[in-house]
């Protein structure tokens, strides 16, 4: 009878929320990946062949991405734009409309923008001044400027300027030429070799453009959905050849007139030059190329960071920005693999990853994308379950519409292990995490789907204190705001950030262009994109423009709320924050619609959550939507709070609704159960393969759970899929029993069978889940297919002198980005060591 009575309780905990249900998934919803084209060597059978795979393991867009190629293959080459290249393009954009995926497609080759058409008077530009002394009576039309050689041949004189020196007799004599970087495109496909371009430059731009579209209007081929822009890695342009009329322009004063104080470090002319610069990126690059874009019935994707510029502006001024994520981040999450050595950090904290979705939120627009496990550990060692963490808190941050870095196109036949990219996480058919993936995308899709609904609702917008950044480093002109560095250049707001959080409020960063347009509305702040805020908060003493001040001196006459530095005090008579985040540490962020309002939840913790917690927001009722298998539960509520129940690594989205019934709250008190177990580690398993490389000649009877890559010869270096099956004999209470399989710590993922019934996969931890009452009294079958790593496999070929690094140019690397060999890895665990059935779930 208790079972009966607890599948009795499931079942209306499940169904009495109204026939609620997920929201909608739009086509963004999936996931995306970025695609690399090596050589652009495509061809149909294996477009075909790679998409429907995409497609049939739940990726929702590609963003083709051409590359250098592999060693051997030139001729089937196709060099970027020619009509065969389009003829490509054009099946591709067929094929993926078949599989309903959205085509994406970088605006050239490699990285940043540039190309073969790109003359040496619009590539990339910098400044090289000649500082020297000279006697009173020396004219600076007599002065041989000592040019360093490698500039003579590309430097012009563009103006020298005569300042006072403290040494008696001699006066100070600053020349400006202007040259060019000469870097070339990074890592450019065949046919997209060539110079960087000027980006702060309007024609050089334009021309740029200009030479795609006479590709695709040559051809007729339809424009992609998305043009997309990695981040700006344009090395040592501190200059454009307009830059001094456009600053005088801008800033009221001849910069020449102050190339002594440009020199010298002094603070107002460096932000001064600085911010001149971030206006023309702005204007003459991210707006035209977004407006070119447009007119041809696209959108732009920008990932902002990187720029010398106010990245909220250039984040904003897109229709998707994108951040990016950069290593594997610590959280300590219980039972999370670790590989020591093999990973590298994060440098996208929450700080980071929070400024391309407040860019989104402030200006009214539905995606914000990522550039999603960059390097997130050693080539053929990422697991599903070390995705997730990192997954979590892009989406704690604001992120919506993930893609992944990367896929590499490569044909079916290709010898294993295929067609790789440095610096990928291989999201490939070629890895053996493929098999599960499946369950990772509906994972992202579910999660997206939520956050993708309704409106950002946000409790506080922080002034971006630019202006302070762009006064530090005074030892060099050009300041470059990267993933990299960001920790040097704004340690103060960086900490701003974080308290904020930890007070347990969120936040969207506001730029100065952005504050002039936002107004206020019965003591509510509101952007130009519709976001309100309950106040404003500046970080720290920020350098604002006068008519930022003037402004913000208005809105405060209006009612709004004004809050300087990050004080709690102030900041709770405006907003409540949220108890989960204030006394778990978890990450969160809150969304409004039109039922309420919705919470995505993380876990990323070392800590187990259980516990009622009160929300920011008010409720009458509310449900658990589980992303992980898609699962809708009715919340237990107490007097007003939520019951959290959340291990160390999960997460969860819940859901709050403005109207609902008390009395269905009391129905759904869960039973308690005392803690039962049963350890089938113990027990006898046996051990059989499919879908193996090398294959495996036999089977294994195990008399306990084990790891099998020390078995023998042949599962030392297999890649694939181990089925260990087992009986379990049930008494008539233990069948009664509501259990969960415990699996311990899975290399790497695995599906879990109960009597031929699928129960589900687990693929991030913890590795538990429900048996959903089948278990039954008497002997029961449990089969669980665990899926390992590619990193035996990998390392064997090394061994053995194989060569399969067949890539151009950097090839594979390691983390370091130095040439690497993996004969000396020892072997990763596979397969499963502990199983528990448990009744705590």
């Amino acid at each position: 009878m208790k079972r009966i009575f607890l599948c009795v309780i499931c079942a209306i905990a499940t169904l009495s929320i109204y026939s609620q249900s997920w929201p909608k998934q739009l086509p963004e919803s999936r996931p995306g990946t970025r695609w690399w084209w090596f050589g652009s060597a495509v061809d149909s059978t294996n477009l075909k062949w790679n998409l429907a795979e995409y497609a049939s393991h739940g990726l929702g867009a590609v963003e083709i991405t051409p590359i250098y190629g592999v060693q051997g293959n030139e001729k089937n080459e196709l060099r970027y734009l020619s009509p065969e290249w389009m003829k490509a393009l054009q099946y591709t954009e067929c094929q993926a409309k078949n599989n309903h995926i959205e085509v994406d497609m970088a605006t050239g080759t490699g990285w940043p923008f540039g190309g073969p058409w790109v003359p040496i008077n619009e590539a990339a530009c910098k400044a090289v001044f000649i500082d020297t002394l000279v006697s009173l009576n020396t004219k600076i039309k007599d002065i041989a400027f000592a040019l360093p050689s490698k500039e003579k041949s590309f430097a012009t004189l563009q103006k020298a300027m005569a300042f006072k020196s403290d040494i008696k007799g001699k006066k100070r004599v600053i020349a400006l030429y202007i040259s060019r970087t000469r870097q070339m495109v990074k890592r450019a496909a065949p046919g997209g070799e060539g110079y960087v371009i000027d980006h702060f430059d309007r024609n050089s731009v334009m021309h740029y453009l200009a030479h795609i579209d006479s590709a695709f209007n040559a051809t007729k081929t339809p424009y992609p959905h998305t043009f997309f822009n990695d981040s700006y890695e344009v090395y040592g342009a501190d200059w454009t050849p307009t830059l001094l009329d456009e600053f005088a322009k801008r800033r009221g004063y001849k910069l020449e007139t102050c190339f002594d104080k440009l020199l010298d470090g002094d603070s107002k002319t460096l932000s001064d030059y600085r911010e001149t610069l971030s206006d023309m990126l702005l204007e003459n690059f991210t707006n035209q190329w977004t407006a070119w874009a447009h007119s041809h019935g696209a959108i732009t994707r920008n990932q902002a960071h990187g720029s010398p510029a106010n990245l909220i502006d250039c984040y904003a001024a897109v229709d998707i920005p994108e951040i990016e994520g950069f290593g594997l981040s610590d959280f300590k999450i219980k039972g999370l693999r670790k590989d020591p050595g093999m990973t590298r950090t994060n440098f996208s904290d929450l700080s980071m990853l929070k400024y391309a979705p407040s860019a989104a939120h402030i200006t009214g627009k539905q995606f914000t994308s990522s550039e999603t496990f960059t390097w997130l550990t050693e080539h053929f060692r990422t697991s599903l379950s070390q995705m997730k963490p990192d997954m979590d808190l892009m989406f704690c941050a604001g992120v919506n519409h993930m893609f992944f870095h990367g896929t590499a196109y490569s044909p079916k036949d290709a010898e294993w292990p295929g067609w790789k990219f440095y610096a990928s996480v291989d999201m490939s058919p070629t890895n053996s995490i493929w098999r599960d993936a499946p369950y990772l995308m509906s994972y992202i899709t579910r999660c997206q789907s939520f956050l993708q609904w309704g409106q950002p609702d946000n409790d506080f917008i922080v002034y971006l204190p630019v202006r302070d950044m762009w006064e530090k480093e005074k030892g060099q002109r050009l300041m470059q705001f990267d993933i990299h560095s960001m920790a040097k250049k704004a340690p103060e707001f960086i900490r701003a950030i974080m308290k904020i959080d930890s007070l347990g409020y969120d936040c969207d960063y506001i730029s100065d262009r952005y504050i002039l347009s936002t107004t206020c509305e019965n003591g509510t702040l509101k952007t130009i994109g519709g976001a309100r805020y309950k106040a404003l908060i500046i970080p720290g003493n920020n350098i604002m423009t006068s008519e930022v001040k003037a402004h913000l001196a208005e809105l405060e006459k209006q009612g709004a709320h004004i809050i300087l530095g990050v004080n709690s005090k102030e900041m709770s008579l405006c907003a409540v924050p949220e108890q989960i985040k204030l006394q778990t540490g978890m990450k969160m962020i809150r969304r409004s619609d039109p039922t309420g309002y919705h919470y995505f939840m993380s876990n990323l913790t070392p800590n187990d959550v259980d516990c009622d917690m009160p929300l920011a927001t008010e409720f009458k009722d509310a449900a658990w939507f589980n992303p992980m298998n898609g699962d809708i539960n009715k919340a237990t509520i107490n007097n007003g709070k939520i019951r959290i129940k959340l291990k160390s690594g999960e997460s969860a989205i819940l859901q709050t609704y403005r109207n609902g019934s008390p009395k269905e709250q009391i129905i759904n008190e869960p039973v308690k159960l005392s803690r039962q177990e049963i350890k089938l580690t113990k027990h006898k398993w046996q051990l059989s393969f499919i879908e193996e490389a090398p294959k495996v000649s036999k089977t294994f009877d195990l008399d306990s759970l084990q790891y099998w890559q020390n078995l023998d010869s042949e599962t030392s270096v297999t890649m694939g899929t181990g089925v260990y099956t087992t009986v379990v004999k049930l008494n008539t209470a233990q069948a009664k029993t509501r259990w969960n399989i415990n699996l311990g710590d899975v290399r790497e993922s695995a599906r879990v069978y109960i009597n031929g019934e699928f129960i589900g996969c687990a693929w991030a931890v913890p590795y538990i889940l429900d048996c959903k009452n089948i278990l039954h009294k008497g002997n029961n079958i449990i089969r669980i297919e665990v899926t390992n790593l590619p990193a035996n496999r990998i390392s064997s070929l090394d061994k053995k002198g194989i060569k399969w690094r067949k890539m151009k140019e950097i090839n594979i690397v390691d983390l370091n980005y130095q040439k690497t060999t993996y004969a000396n890895w020892k072997p990763v665990d596979s397969g499963l060591n502990n199983v528990t059935l448990t009744t705590d779930n």
